[in-house]
């Protein structure tokens, strides 16, 4: 996928209620979080320091979310940016001889 014109890799995460990703991987794809609203985020590592920003684009093959809130966690966790739901609420989910396909709702 990518996220705002640059290309990612994701990691669907049906059990994360927001786009979650490092602060180090948010540096790598140049996202601004300094101005983003602290939060603290409960991951399966306990509670942690984040920032919410919005990415202007997600997508993902042919679908394409614009304005999608996500988490800045503090350090190099996760290591894969995690596809939570309010990327995924835009989306229908289905599972197909083991194979999951996402298609737009829209």
């Amino acid at each position: 996928g990518s996220i705002n014109g640059r290309p990612v890799r994701l990691l669907v995460d049906t059990g994360a209620t927001i786009v979650a990703l490092s602060s180090e991987t948010a540096r790598m794809l140049g996202l601004d979080y300094s101005g983003g609203r602290k939060m603290r985020a409960t991951t399966a590592g306990g509670v942690v320091n984040s920032t919410e920003i919005i990415l202007e684009t997600v997508i993902i093959g042919d679908i394409k979310v614009s304005n999608v809130r996500a988490a800045v966690i503090a350090g190099q966790f996760p290591n894969d940016i995690l596809l939570g739901m309010t990327f995924l609420k835009h989306v229908k989910i289905e599972e197909n001889a083991g194979l999951m396909l996402l298609t737009s709702q829209f």
